[in-house]
């Protein structure tokens, strides 16, 4: 006999024949973000190896998109399967099978990690730029702390909720899911979830929030802070993102489709995790840009192209891990003999510090190092100033 997961809502009748289909957006979507993430993980480790710097916060990133890749391949099966893609009432329990019903719950466990590794990972890219500044450095570990927490009360509240009673099979899968706890709106799993969704979002908050303050902080032109709007412009998208998760939950919790909004919850949490994980390795792409395109020139060396990685960038996070080389002291004579030329002496590139004390605008990116300037004639053979050499054998001035 044929039976609905749920009984339909007043007005509406279960199709079982032809159901419509709900999943389409979700499959869309993370096909979409997949080769996202992994075009920008690349960009990020092929930034690392020419650099040659590799930090804990890397290793973390590359585990978080690792995790973010697999949930989203993992989303796009489940979507196109009941009794995720479905409303509710138009899944026949005697069509489920314990696969679909062990995926969906997989699914939904593994939602918390995930979330909190893509908060864990922007906190730490924040830390990274704006470390000088203390506040906000507590704050990030006090808010790493407080969203494992809450990540790992959803963890537990769809684990215990929704688990399969009293057995493993099907039916068992079935009663778990018709439980109180699991699908009613006062039910621990739908307030716990309500209560998840809302923290993740005021977390998207504060997090934006505490960029627009700091930006002005960050050391950079005019053309690197253009690179800093797009990154808070990416921010923004993650917070309406939040907030949209935080809408399909209310309605959820207001409705009886419990998987009807868990499709449109399943969008808004694929675009939040991709964007969670493109932010960080947005600063990877300058990095390869100034690698082959930056020229270095020292004062002790000719014109040349050698490694940026001498150089620390203003708009990366990752300082410089080699130092200037040491040039010896008979290469400083053969260029001395080399080169006697006043138009073959080296350029040195200004700091920015340097125009941001100085009332004087950047004229030129490259200022010559001119030799030092002559003191003015002496007024009298016995000044201080004179530049003759046998000044102590001539006779006292009378």
């Amino acid at each position: 006999m044929e039976s609905p997961l749920r009984l339909p809502p007043p007005g509406l009748e279960s199709d079982f024949t032809n159901p419509v289909s709900l999943g389409r957006p979700a499959v869309v979507s993370a096909g979409v973000c997949i080769p996202l993430i992994l075009l920008f993980a690349l960009v990020r480790v092929y930034a690392r190896v020419l650099l040659d710097k590799w930090t804990f916060h890397d290793y973390l990133y590359c585990l978080s998109c690792l995790l973010g890749i697999s949930y989203l391949s993992f989303a796009i099966p489940l979507a196109l399967s009941k009794p995720f893609g479905h409303h509710v009432w138009d899944i026949n329990t005697d069509t489920l099978t314990k696969k679909h019903m062990s995926f969906l719950q997989a699914f939904a466990i593994f939602t918390g990690p995930v979330l909190w590794l893509s908060k864990v990972t922007i906190f730490g890219f924040l830390i990274r730029i704006f470390k000088p500044t203390r506040w906000f450095k507590n704050s990030a570990y006090v808010g790493i702390i407080a969203t494992g927490v809450v990540f790992s009360l959803y963890t537990c509240a769809v684990s215990l909720a929704c688990a399969p009673k009293p057995d493993y099979d099907v039916g068992s899968y079935i009663n778990g899911f018709r439980r109180e706890a699991c699908s009613s709106s006062n039910g621990a799993n739908t307030v716990v979830s309500l209560i998840t969704g809302i923290f993740d979002s005021l977390t998207n908050v504060y997090l934006l929030t505490a960029a627009l303050i700091l930006q002005s902080s960050l050391n950079v032109t005019v053309k690197e802070a253009r690179s800093i709007y797009l990154l808070l412009f990416s921010g923004t998208l993650t917070c309406a993102s939040g907030f949209m998760g935080v809408v399909c939950r209310f309605k959820s919790w207001k409705n009886a489709d419990i998987t009807g909004y868990q499709t449109v919850l399943t969008v808004a949490i694929i675009i939040e995790v991709t964007l969670s994980l493109l932010i960080p390795a947005m600063p990877s792409f300058y990095d390869i840009w100034k690698f082959y395109t930056h020229i270095e020139i020292v004062e002790q060396a000719t014109i040349g192209a050698p490694s940026s990685r001498l150089v620390p960038s203003t708009l990366s996070f990752y300082p410089s891990g080699t130092s200037t080389p040491t040039i010896s002291g008979e290469y400083r004579k053969t260029w001395r003999k080399t080169h006697m030329s006043i138009e073959e002496l080296p350029y040195r590139k200004p700091s920015s510090e340097f125009y941001r004390s100085s009332p004087l605008g950047p004229r030129d990116s490259r200022m010559k190092a001119l030799p030092a300037t002559p003191f003015p004639a002496p007024k009298t053979p016995n000044s201080v100033k004179s530049m003759r050499l046998p000044i102590l054998l001539e006779s006292r001035y009378r």
